[in-house]
């Protein structure tokens, strides 16, 4: 009988609380791992589950909110950042991890090719002119050397065909698909500190351009509902009055009350996946969303949501006022397909491809 190999993971930095620090976490569960080597580690503005495990950062505590703002320096950051200790590497990438120096075999994981050098236009929403300027400038260094150091990976798995695909433009390399895991984000439910409407929609989503958050919240409003806005930087957005509530970063037991609450959560991100769709179907709440990316592949229509027939409010408050309808339990079910279980089973058979035979 072989024993289980000692995974070591290695991700971008830990210093938001988003998708692939979701997946990141179920890795460190349903693989055993406990060491995670990471340029950052603020350990406020990500998960509590990071706290109990050995987190390796290249950069000190007091840089890690900034570290976005390194951009031009990160390269040759990442690139003196060393992986070992281990029987091989499991990496999750959107942008640097697949540059550290590894000294064991290891495979990686793209939720998606950097939107900072593929999909420019969607992160420089968010950017100052001065900081959308100076990202231009430093593309060209920024992609030197990315395709071939993703080369040198043992073997790369895509989150979604969207990804797939994104990985055969970007790097010209190709790759396997593999779902997220996805669990309950909490056992209870708790309720928010501030009251909030009886029926409302949900957007969750951080201060990302690509979220397209003010279209979900439009969607709503034609629908007749109000919406809730979870995720950093969304109490920017709070207007009750003209039905927007924004929450800002909140508790996996909120967010969980949050899910089981709401009548429909909406989204119209560019989304390379699409967790929170599947998230909410867990706690039995259907999706409206756009007919693009990650969604594709999240959203059975008519089982767990429905897709709006144009990337605009009409058609996305329509399927908001179709999803409602939907049968929670067909949404729970859909959801329980992508548990951990099986993505940890499905990721342990592409390790066990990538790490040296014994020599017989």
């Amino acid at each position: 009988m072989t024993s289980r190999p000692r995974v070591v993971l290695a991700h971008d930095y830990l210093v938001q609380a988003g998708g692939a620090e979701r997946v990141v976490a179920e890795w460190a569960k349903g693989l055993d791992a406990r060491t995670i080597v990471t340029l950052a580690y603020d350990p406020e503005s990500t998960f509590d589950a990071f706290g109990g495990l050995d987190i390796e950062a290249s950069l000190p505590p007091w840089l890690a909110s900034q570290v976005e703002r390194l951009l031009p320096l990160l390269p040759s950051i990442a690139a003196r950042t060393n992986v070992s200790g281990g029987d091989v590497a499991l990496v999750s990438s959107s942008g640097w991890a697949h540059r550290f120096r590894f000294q064991i075999p290891h495979l990686v994981y793209v939720h998606s090719p950097a939107r900072w050098l593929y999909a420019a236009d969607d992160y420089r929403v968010r950017l100052s002119a001065v900081r959308r300027a100076g990202l231009s400038m430093s593309t060209p260094l920024l992609r030197r050397g990315d395709a071939e150091v993703m080369s040198r990976a043992r073997a790369i798995v895509a989150n979604s065909a969207v990804t797939q695909e994104r990985i055969r433009r970007a790097y010209g390399l190709e790759s396997t698909v593999v779902h997220p895991p996805v669990e309950p984000v909490a056992v209870e439910p708790e309720a928010p500190a501030r009251e909030l409407p009886r029926e409302f929609a949900v957007v969750v989503a951080r201060d990302r351009g690509y979220k397209n958050v003010a279209l979900a919240c439009d969607a709503a409003r034609a629908a007749g509902l109000a919406i809730v806005v979870v995720g950093s930087g969304s109490e920017t957005l709070d207007d009750p009055a003209h039905g927007v509530h924004g929450l800002g970063r909140v508790t996996d037991a909120q967010l969980c009350w949050v899910y089981r609450q709401a009548a429909v959560l909406v989204a119209a991100a560019r989304e390379d996946f699409g967790l929170t769709v599947i998230e909410a179907a867990l706690e039995g709440t259907p999706a409206a969303t756009i007919a693009s990316g990650g969604y594709l592949e999240t959203v059975n229509p008519g089982v767990n949501g429905f897709h709006a027939a144009s990337a605009t409010a009409p058609d996305l408050a329509d399927a908001i006022r179709r999803a409602r309808d939907l049968d929670p339990e067909a949404c729970r079910e859909w959801g329980r397909g992508f548990n951990r279980e099986a993505h940890v089973e499905r990721m342990a058979r592409v390790i066990e491809d990538v790490l040296p035979r014994p020599v017989m």
